[in-house]
Order: structure tokens, then sequence, then C-alpha cells
């Protein structure tokens, strides 16, 4: 039976994502494996692993998950650093130092694992911010639309988020 009350069809997890918000500890058949806050760890279906100590995120996959839906015009993110990529997924480090800008980039649907508090602003429309809003709250996890935009860190620390980005049709 694909059904499972009613909601339609069973996805089975094909991948799980591990997101260190401490030092964290694991065992796996890739060894023991010690992670710092916003390291990246990748384990497909067949993988197992226990985690041993500290604070995570654990992201599951689905294999049969919808297509990303995408912005109009893409243009690719300058400044983030890979992290990890295959067929279907793209995580990198978002970062951006305490008063820099971005330009013009897009996003496709992604989660947004932030790690630092920082207010953010598109600078062509809020140029100084607007309060309580851009505001970034640590150790949280975001599920965003897709975007075309510029962004400001109006903050005197770095924007430090983890994206996890399914990849559309470009």
């Amino acid at each position: 039976n694909n059904n499972h009350y009613g909601l339609g069809k069973i996805n089975i997890i094909d991948t799980r994502i591990i997101v260190a918000l401490s030092k964290v500890k694991l065992k796996s058949a890739k060894g023991k494996i010690k992670m710092k806050r916003g390291d990246v760890m990748v384990f497909s279906k067949e993988e197992n692993y226990e985690i041993r100590k500290g604070e995570y995120f654990e992201v599951a996959v689905k294999k049969n998950h919808p297509i990303p839906t995408m912005p109009a015009t893409w243009h690719e993110p300058t400044k983030n650093k890979t992290v990890y990529q295959d067929e279907e997924l793209r995580i990198f480090e978002e970062r951006l130092n305490g008063g820099e800008d971005r330009d013009l980039h897009s996003h496709l649907q992604r989660l947004v694992v932030r790690l630092n508090e920082v207010h953010l602003t598109d600078p062509r429309y809020y140029p100084q911010g607007q309060d309580g809003v851009g505001i970034q709250v640590p150790n949280t996890v975001k599920f965003a639309e897709p975007v075309e935009h510029v962004v400001r860190n109006l903050s005197s620390i770095p924007l430090f988020n983890i994206v996890i980005e399914f990849k559309g049709k470009k």
C-alpha cells in the first residue's frame, strides 16, 4: 500500500543531512567524525550513523520530493562556498561580512540553517533596513521561497548560514 493516512504516496528517505550547531561527535562507516558548528555531513540511505554528542539539525530528504520552483531569472550567487553537491542537492555556506553587500543573485526553494544573529536588508528598497524585519535568529531553520535579490548585512558580525538547495532546471 503506497498510501499513509490518505496523504498520498509514501516517500522513502533517500538522504540525511547533519548540520552541527555545536561540537558533534558521530560514528559511521566513514569512521569517528568530529564536527564543529556549521559543519555538514551527508549520508545516503545505505549509510548508518550514530550521533554520540552535540547539538545539530538533521534534515531528511525524501526520494520523490517535488521539483523546486525557480525565480524568473537566474543569477548565480557569489561569495558562497559549496560544501556538498550531487545531482539533486547543493549545500553551501552563505557568508557575508558585516556591512557588506552581495550583488543581485537568485535562489531556488531552499532550507536555511541560520547560525548567526544578523540584520539583513535588500538595499534597493530599504538601504537602512526596517525595524524588526530581516533579523535572522541563530539555531533556527527557515524554508525560503525562490527569490532574486540583493543583500546587505547591516550587522557588525558576519552572516553565517548553511543553505540546502534542491537543484532545478535553470
